[in-house]
């Protein structure tokens, strides 16, 4: 293991606690009062844990777009600690749910914890039993299968009569849309039990669900076929090298679409209590690989090696003649990346910034090869795209992204963007320095051309320690919120979410 992966490990795992626990001083967790640091920001987001918000109604400070009707739901990391023992990474909290419903001028707010069975088993014993993505758990209990682990906080899927919190790792949770009460795990067969369930499938134009599946180590890929009512369709297991973490992909008209890091998950490392992320390296001499399967067959049509390219998130993918362009946030520095996540939840400046931003794959299937440009090199995380065009060519793409008001070593963003994809420009919307941006999502316009629509979302105030849900013109980002909404508390700042229309 190299020395700079060294630096960046001792950064993720910081100085206090014994060996890297997870156990950080109280005061570092303190709760009263507003953030007396900027730095302070991410700890606070999630120190006035609730197991369950709302049901509470506000008042948008305008109407909404009368077609503009129904629910935005969003899941993410919400409980960080029990008694002294905090998580240290952004990625561990237990999974929270939350239903933002839009009225004319009304917004009606609920969240509930995802009663997963680590969930229920660690509310049982009162303390974290087992380590995180991140976070080192002392005396920790053996994992004997990913769902031990499963904190469901990444995302939720539409399927059917039931809302699916996903993790990446493990199964899917059955939510009820209407209560946000947990209903079971999602058991589609006896063959895909408990296999992992990626946090990003696809849903096609048809209504046709693609997703995927990996097990750290065992270089293999899980796929899933699912038609739009969330019946199984077809799966099946292929070879896949780098394929130890594996967060997104994308699809086309022909083309399951995987972009492989080369991430490296040690099986061996002696320490019974490590984390996932003590346990995975990034190796920048090894090559990455990228894989098209086939989505009739489920066959891979091609696979060949490229340039290492470290990124989490995928906007979109088509075919462009013998070419297959994909349009990724590539991270400049991985483990810079997942150092400023673990300072941002221990009071410490992110620095140096890991920078990420929107870049173009161009995979030449003739020639069997693939080169990456940047798009822009302004920060952009977090892509959506209009989703009546997914595996089609698009030119719009909504980002967050980050201006200059944003204090120095706070990790995260505090601008809203469209960015035009063909030209690189962005319309932009700053928050401003008190406010963390989460991910806005589209929502189209019924008829309209691609990019034509809403972006709906929520953001954090470090200041007030509330949250507020803004709507704006997707063709009119710079514009600023159509509407806003705030409620009186502020909720744990989430990762990904999707919008129901009434």
């Amino acid at each position: 293991m190299n020395q700079r992966f060294l630096a960046r490990r001792r950064l993720l795992q910081g100085a206090g606690g014994t060996a890297g626990a997870a156990l950080l001083p109280r005061a570092a967790w303190a709760e009263a009062g507003p953030a007396a640091s900027p730095l302070d920001a991410w700890a606070d987001a999630f120190a006035d844990f609730r197991d369950s918000y709302g049901p509470t109604t506000v008042t948008f400070d305008r109407p909404l777009p009368v077609e503009l009707r129904g629910t935005l739901y969003r899941n993410g990391p919400a409980r960080m600690r029990r008694g002294a023992t905090h998580y240290q990474h952004w990625f561990d909290g237990d999974g929270m749910v939350h239903a933002f419903a839009l009225g004319d001028r009304s917004l009606r707010h609920q969240g509930r914890m995802v009663l997963t069975d680590k969930y229920l088993a660690e509310e049982k014993a009162g303390r974290f039993l087992r380590p995180g993505f991140g976070s080192r758990i002392a005396d920790s209990l053996p994992i004997a299968k990913p769902d031990d682990i499963n904190v469901a906080n990444i995302n939720v899927l539409p399927l059917g009569d039931e809302l699916l919190a996903l993790w990446e790792a493990g199964s899917p949770w059955r939510i009820d849309p209407d209560s946000l009460q947990t209903l079971g795990r999602k058991v589609w067969s006896d063959e895909t039990d408990g296999a992992a369930f990626s946090a990003h499938p696809k849903v096609d134009t048809d209504g046709t669900v693609w997703s995927f599946g990996y097990l750290a180590g065992s270089g293999k890929l899980v796929l899933y076929r699912l038609d739009p009512r969330g019946n199984l369709r077809a799966t099946r297991l292929i070879d896949a090298s780098n394929a130890d973490m594996v967060h997104d992909f994308a699809i086309t008209r022909r083309y399951l679409v995987f972009v492989l890091m080369p991430l490296v998950f040690d099986r061996e490392a002696p320490r019974g209590d490590d984390s996932f992320l003590d346990k995975l390296s990034w190796r920048p001499e090894r090559a990455g690989t990228v894989l098209l399967v086939d989505k009739d067959t489920f066959e891979v049509a091609h696979r060949f090696e490229t340039a290492p390219t470290a990124f989490f998130h995928i906007g979109n993918a088509w075919e462009d003649g013998d070419n297959v362009r994909i349009h990724l946030m590539r991270i400049d520095d991985f483990d810079g990346l997942m150092g400023n996540l673990a300072a941002s939840l221990q009071r410490r400046a992110a620095t140096p910034p890991a920078h990420t931003g929107p870049a173009e794959m161009v995979v030449d299937l003739r020639n069997r090869r693939a080169e990456v440009r940047s798009l822009s090199r302004e920060t952009a995380e977090f892509p959506r795209i209009d989703p009546r065009h997914v595996g089609r060519r698009t030119q719009s793409m909504f980002v967050a992204s980050r201006s200059a008001a944003m204090p120095e070593g706070l990790f995260g963003m505090n601008v809203v963007a469209r960015m035009d994809t063909a030209s690189g420009h962005m319309q932009r919307f700053d928050f401003g320095g008190e406010t963390l941006v989460e991910e806005h999502v589209f929502v189209p316009r019924a008829g309209a051309p691609e990019g034509s629509g809403w972006l709906v979302g929520t953001a954090w105030n470090r200041v007030t320690r509330q949250t507020t849900f803004s709507v704006f013109d997707a063709a009119a980002v710079d514009a600023g919120p159509l509407a806003q909404a705030t409620l009186p508390y502020g909720l744990p700042l989430g990762l990904h979410g999707t919008f129901v229309a009434a």
